[in-house]
């Protein structure tokens, strides 16, 4: 076992509830095991900015393949064993998803809404979460349509111990100047840039991983706006702490009516 890790593990031996390594170790599986996999699904920002009046609905409401899309997503964390699901977003979006889902119970979920009420950032929308996370969890958009193997990229995350995982799409069929632009070297992600003006690269995030708590700490407090692809993504990159999943399969960020029509084919 890595020096490291035994360190850690000494520290826990207070000779008062835990009196060895093996007690340590079971005191650490028991709580680990009995904590449900978490599962966070982004929605925040201002509500219109989600909306596709085309449609005359949100996003994750759009009908993909007979389904909302809200609802194959979580079949799809669902099947990867994350069973505890938060959402967070507006009051109008959530609303809009409650509509669809409930509390979750129909699709073998327990779902947790979490309003926000300051539009300020995509980090500050995941930090609503902190509360609610101890281990290592999933995070998405809303609007993504998806079909990736998410317990290998958990497995992937696992292995190489990153703050944060990011699937990466390295296919052709997206605009890369309306995304969030990475460079790799290995599978580390060296440079995270959102919007750039020119391409580095066409490796792509899709803003859909795993993290670990300590994320957390790259989100400053108070009403200042913070973003997990301007701030928190480039920043962890810089300190060679985001790791990188390729993946060249079907992914669609759906932005408009066209998208859905694609999808639909």
């Amino acid at each position: 076992m890595d020096k490291e890790i035994l360190g850690k593990l000494d520290k826990e031996i207070d000779n008062i509830n835990i009196f060895s390594r093996s007690e340590a170790i079971e005191k650490i599986v028991e709580k680990y095991v009995s904590e449900k996999k978490k599962c966070v699904i982004l929605a925040g920002g201002e509500p219109s900015k989600l909306y596709m009046p085309e449609l005359k609905c949100f996003r994750p409401l759009i009908n993909i393949k007979g389904r909302t899309l809200i609802r194959d997503i979580i079949e799809k964390v669902r099947k990867a064993r994350y069973e505890d699901i938060l959402i967070i977003g507006s009051k109008e979006v959530l609303s809009a998803i409650y509509n669809e889902i409930g509390d979750g119970k129909s699709l073998k979920a327990s779902i947790e809404y979490l309003e926000e009420k300051d539009h300020i950032g995509s980090a500050k929308t995941l930090n609503l979460a902190k509360p609610h996370i101890k281990n290592t969890f999933l995070f998405l958009p809303c609007d993504h349509y998806f079909e990736i193997n998410l317990e290998e990229v958990e497995a992937y995350h696992r292995r190489n111990k990153g703050t944060a995982t990011l699937v990466i799409y390295s296919g052709t069929e997206h605009e890369w100047k309306k995304s969030s632009i990475v460079s790799l070297e290995g599978n580390v992600i060296t440079k995270y840039i959102e919007k750039p003006k020119n391409a580095e690269t066409h490796l792509t995030s899709m803003m859909i991983g795993f993290a670990e708590p300590e994320i957390f700490e790259s989100v400053p407090e108070g009403k200042i706006t913070w973003s997990l692809q301007e701030n928190v993504f480039a920043a962890l990159a810089k300190r060679g702490r985001l790791i990188g999943y390729v993946f060249s399969g079907n992914w669609k960020n759906i932005h408009s009516k066209e998208d859905v029509y694609e999808l639909n084919l």
